[in-house]
């Protein structure tokens, strides 16, 4: 089956009883009210009268300035107004004062503050029953409205107006719908194309042709509007907590920010999510595999220096037994030697001490005898004495010790 459409598209979406309702009916009303009390400012501003002056007569008579004479109420009123300068008589002819006679009449717009008032009321009237605040038709903001009030006020302006908004996007995509099935069905020869491929681009139009071949339910049209403030803030807050966790890049974070539909930077945000912890997992695998391997290099390097150093170890050990071996040999050579050196010490002195002890025996025998011989000779010689002692032939003999006896106590203890 086919649909035929018209030239223009409708859109109703506020139905009561199947008819429209139409905001601006609403408001009819107090729009002529707020025309007529404009109005009415006007008439009012054109019958003001201008700002004037009082003048008493009396005080302006019989004024003299010099030579001129006397001059007129209408001389010194021209005066007052070309110099500022107001000469006047402050005595009556009485004697009595009299007030200044110039006095200044300031007129104002007659009833302007209650028809302002009124004109204020209809437009606040205007406002209730549309839902457009001061917050979305342009007024400046007031100084002291906090940014939460003028939120709030935004947001129920954007709630009174969703028929409005949601119309201009059904009437956008229907607009869309429109000019893609006119492209679709353009003959690529018509000044019509050709005028179309001057405004989108040669490139553009042969895209835009090669859906020729595929029926409308397969050519998707998607109208999204802008994120609000509070999208705003939703996304951001994920943003920021994606950062935190490093879950994501800063080209990421400003990829997203720029997406204005907040689907679309939701989406996106997942994906680059899940790309960079899919990243960072196999970085995670890598350098787990790196340390492994550099664990198991490193616990071989440590095996070989082990080894190096055993070896080194068995080496030092081996030469170190070879030269205590060395040096006890050495030892027990020098040790021979001395001892063979000893002993022949010993010998030598021992031979020279026999040689010695031989040739004292020997002296000390030769002294015996020789001793021996004068001792037999003295006792022959004492004998020979007693014997002629007894035969009275000498006196008594005397005990005198001399070199002999000491010789012999001498041999003696030896």
């Amino acid at each position: 089956m086919s649909r035929t459409t018209l030239s223009y598209s409708v859109v109703a979406t506020n139905l009561r009883r199947m008819m429209p309702k139409s905001m601006v009916s609403s408001i009819i009303g107090f729009a002529d009210q707020l025309q007529l009390t404009h109005l009415k400012i006007q008439q009012a501003v054109a019958k003001a009268k201008p700002d004037g002056i009082m003048i008493d007569i009396e005080g302006l008579d019989n004024v003299q300035l010099g030579a001129g004479g006397e001059l007129s109420p209408l001389d010194l009123q021209d005066i007052y107004e070309q110099t500022g300068v107001m000469y006047y008589r402050s005595k009556n002819p009485e004697g009595g004062f009299q007030n200044p006679p110039i006095r200044e009449i300031n007129n104002t717009i007659r009833n302007i503050n209650e028809l302002v008032n009124l004109y204020n009321h209809y437009l606040r009237m205007i406002r209730d029953a549309t839902g457009v605040n001061e917050a979305v038709d342009g007024s400046s903001a007031k100084s002291d409205a906090l940014v939460g009030v003028r939120q709030q006020q935004a947001d129920a302006a954007n709630n009174a107006l969703y028929d409005i908004t949601h119309a201009s996007l059904v009437l956008y995509k229907r607009v869309c719908t429109d000019v893609i099935k006119c492209l679709q069905i353009l003959p690529s020869k018509s000044v019509l194309y050709k005028t179309y491929e001057k405004a989108l681009g040669k490139d553009s139009m042969d895209t835009l042709k090669e859906f020729k071949k595929l029926p409308m339910y397969n050519f998707g049209i998607v109208v999204t509007t802008e994120m609000d403030e509070s999208d705003k803030i939703y996304l951001e807050q994920n943003i920021q907590q994606a950062l935190a966790k490093k879950e994501i890049d800063i080209e990421d974070a400003i990829a997203i920010r720029r997406l204005k539909d907040v689907d679309q930077a939701e989406r996106l945000l997942v994906i680059r999510r899940a790309k960079r912890v899919k990243r960072q997992q196999e970085m995670a695998q890598q350098n787990a595999q790196m340390q492994s391997q550099s664990a198991a290099q490193a616990s071989q390097a440590k095996a070989q220096a082990d080894m190096q150093v055993a070896q080194a170890k068995a080496q030092i050990d081996m030469q170190m037994k070879q030269m205590e071996a060395q040096l006890e040999a050495k030892a027990m050579e020098m040790e021979y030697q001395f001892k063979l050196e000893i002993e022949k010490l010993k010998g030598a002195n021992a031979r020279d001490v026999a040689s010695a002890s031989t040739e004292m025996k020997k002296g000390l025998q030769s002294m015996q005898e020789d001793r021996k011989d004068e001792r037999v000779k003295k006792q022959a010689a004492e004998q020979s004495k007693l014997i002629s002692q007894r035969k009275g032939e000498r006196g008594e003999i005397q005990n005198e010790e001399n070199e002999d006896d000491f010789i012999d106590n001498l041999m003696k203890g030896v």
